[in-house]
């Protein structure tokens, strides 16, 4: 057995391993110059560590992950992710496919998880059965200050565009007081009928398939314990704790047009979204702009900051839009990322004034890689405030990439570690039914955060083109200086 073959026995536990709470320690991320399958017992708390959280077989993909620490428990990381059948078929009945959210929860630092199907959580709103909101993409999870842990996805209808029903979707959002042990029935994040004055549904329309609902996230303010869910570019309050939702509002601001939202974030009682606007109320812009909207008064009004002009950002890829994160540590700071303007790396640009003025750090891809575009880029901050980036850069080989991540510390890029021990490449699987071609069945996110030792990064990987994880990393923050 050559050791690139080796390398990929022995990163890839089977699903009973990871019931069993098999994890992967490697001493070099990135090099896998010793790889070892390894109890949490095994190995000492320096050590990174790898875990394959899906566990799948070859007839399903796993992509489009989240991960999130709770605040009150440095040990306590949840995972959020989705499974999909492949080829994926939009259109497939009820039963005639898995489209399921996940969430894995781990209370001893990553080492081990619980898993949660959260789909059926949301199918037993008597809502969701009569409109036949069956399936579910776009998976997130979030704690609150309290440490309650929050999540959700984008429930749809089966049958897609073929069926008798309108294809339509809604913003599920489900709560475990218990880390993950038991979960609330689902309910509705975004509803028509609490959008603001003068605001309409998708497309223009207010009929209930135009209900917001794909590209959902969940995020709460750590400070305020204020839970905010969203869809696209709308987005709705609730204080207490998901069980009620005030008014949905978009982060319009005038004189800055929006072209692509972003994803947004809330710290100290301001609530955050990255765009890129295709114009400026600021003299002698030239757009398209990166910016930051920011809400004092839980989205009802939002102002505008400018952060790059054009030449400074590239707006293009498979991703393309901007990511921000809140430090809960300190008030007004926030950090947003996309990509250098050739595309080849990425930059991170951190406020610590709510937006009103700027700095700008770029990490470097570690010499050697042949990465000819960067992609699936995300921001986070540690628990004492440290700035966290992900990425992956792509290869000329087709689907082929590397996941990478860095720490920003006090302005400075410490090293960049290849998280990912070998390159991944999209399964030919992924190729086909009619969910995209060429972008891995749906590969739309990366995702990263930490707490005071180490930084917690939520992958896809796929070596050898074999099968399509979703993978957890735990890399000490030691490691990124």
């Amino acid at each position: 057995m050559d050791r690139q073959r080796a390398l990929r026995w022995l990163i890839r536990p089977t699903p009973l391993a990871v019931a069993a709470g098999v994890a992967v320690a490697l001493t070099t991320l990135g090099v896998g110059t010793h790889t070892t399958v390894a109890t949490a017992s095994d190995h000492g708390s320096a050590q990174n560590v790898l875990v394959n959280i899906s566990g799948n077989s070859a007839k399903f993909g796993s992509v489009f992950p989240q991960v999130a620490v709770s605040p009150v428990d440095d040990d306590t990381v949840a995972v959020a992710w989705r499974q999909y059948t492949l080829p994926v078929d939009t259109n497939a009945p009820k039963d005639a496919r898995t489209a399921a959210c996940h969430v894995s929860v781990s209370t001893d630092a990553g080492r081990t998880f619980k898993d949660t199907d959260i789909t059926p959580y949301f199918r037993a709103d008597p809502d969701a059965t009569a409109l036949g909101l069956y399936y579910c993409n776009a998976p997130w999870v979030t704690f609150g200050p309290d440490g309650r842990i929050y999540a959700g996805g984008s429930v749809f209808t089966a049958n897609g565009t073929t069926g008798a029903l309108p294809k339509q979707g809604r913003a599920m959002v489900t709560v475990s007081t218990d880390n993950g042990t038991t979960w609330a029935q689902g309910i509705w994040g975004i509803d028509l009928a609490k959008l603001a004055p003068g605001l309409t549904g998708l497309n223009g329309g207010m009929a209930p398939q135009d209900t917001p609902w794909d590209g959902s996230n969940g995020f709460t303010d750590p400070t305020t314990g204020t839970f905010y869910s969203t869809a696209g570019v709308y987005v709705v309050a609730s204080d207490d704790h998901a069980g009620t939702f005030g008014t949905v509002n978009q982060p319009n601001v005038a004189g800055w047009p929006r072209s692509a939202g972003g994803t947004m974030t809330a710290a100290s009682g301001i609530l955050a979204e990255p765009f890129v606007a295709s114009a400026t109320t600021v003299a002698g812009t030239h757009c398209p702009c990166l910016a930051l909207a920011t809400s004092t008064d839980e989205g009802k009004t939002f102002t505008a900051h400018l952060i790059a002009q054009a030449a400074d950002f590239s707006t293009t890829g498979t991703t393309r839009y901007p990511v921000a994160a809140a430090d809960r540590s300190r008030a007004g700071h926030f950090a947003v990322v996309a990509y250098t303007a050739d595309h080849l790396s990425v930059r991170v640009y951190i406020t610590t004034d709510a937006g009103r003025t700027w700095k700008t750090v770029t990490p470097r891809t570690p010499a050697g890689e042949p990465v000819v575009n960067a992609n699936q880029v995300s921001v986070g901050y540690t628990a004492d405030g440290r700035v966290l980036v992900v990425w992956r850069g792509f290869h000329r080989d087709q689907g082929a990439f590397d996941t990478y991540a860095a720490l920003v510390d006090n302005g400075h890029a410490g090293t960049t570690v290849k998280v990912s021990p070998e390159r991944s490449v999209y399964p030919p699987l992924t190729y086909l039914g009619n969910y995209g071609d060429g972008n891995g069945a749906g590969d739309f996110t990366t995702w990263i955060t930490g707490n005071r030792e180490y930084a917690y990064i939520a992958f896809p990987y796929s070596p050898g083109a074999l099968v399509e994880d979703t993978y957890l990393a735990r890399v000490p923050l030691s490691s990124l200086k």
